[in-house]
């Protein structure tokens, strides 16, 4: 009865133990995976930092973990070591040893620190120097303006003597046809036409009051007056 306790409890002590190695496999894989994550992104920084000031970064060769004869940290992130023998090995930052890529960094942080100094003040210069270039233009800028508002100004006031002492000639545009043909007519009036009234002949009077002037029937046909019935009436006794 005892010895089969003991196997139990022996059972359960290498089951547990299991559980512990799985564990510790399990978080081991995850920190393999975060150290290859913080390769990349250190891999990255170097590179474009390495971009910025565009040269090669020298390697002590007692940071390298074999003998080597030189080793450089080149753009792109890449590490070339000149082995003893004369041979190359190049290989990118980020597939090295992780102690490996924190001893080059170390390695690399001053000089990649001189190396910004000096490319952030050579910027710096530029800057200033196109900022002072840039003042002097606006205030040459402004000279020339205020010299042309003065001039403009000169002008303006001594344009009413110019005037009268040499009157500019009258130009008078052409206007169109009927413009221009109004315009003769008022500048050259036509004589004006004398009409004559002819003579109306006057009827001849007549004696009798009660005579008719005019004609009857055809135009021109002159038709007797009618007899004087006073004259032709017997007189009454």
């Amino acid at each position: 009865m005892q010895g089969q306790q003991e196997v139990e409890s022996g059972n359960a002590g290498f089951s547990d133990s299991l559980r512990e190695i799985q564990g510790e496999y399990t978080m081991l894989g995850e920190l393999y995976e975060k150290q290859r994550s913080y390769a990349q992104g250190l891999s990255e920084a170097i590179k474009a930092m390495l971009s910025e000031v565009d040269t090669v970064i020298q390697i002590k060769p007692e940071a390298m973990p074999s003998p080597c004869r030189a080793a450089y940290l080149v753009s792109e992130g890449v590490v070339v070591v000149f082995d003893l023998n004369g041979g190359m090995v190049s290989k990118p930052l980020y597939v090295l040893p992780a102690d490996l890529i924190v001893s080059i960094i170390q390695e690399c942080t001053p000089e990649l620190h001189r190396l910004l100094s000096e490319k952030r003040r050579e910027e710096s210069n530029k800057a200033k120097s196109m900022e002072r270039v840039l003042k002097e233009l606006q205030k040459a800028q402004f000279t020339f303006r205020a010299t042309k508002r003065d001039e403009m100004e000169l002008i303006a006031q001594s344009k009413p003597e110019t005037e009268d002492a040499n009157p500019a000639p009258r130009v008078v545009e052409k206007a169109p046809l009927l413009e221009e043909k109004a315009l003769q007519a008022e500048s050259n009036p036509a004589p004006a036409l004398k009409v004559e009234k002819e003579p109306v002949e006057e009827a001849p009077k007549s004696k009798n009051p009660f005579a008719f002037i005019g004609t009857f029937g055809k135009s021109g046909a002159q038709q007797p007056s009618p007899p004087n019935k006073q004259k032709n009436q017997p007189q009454r006794q």
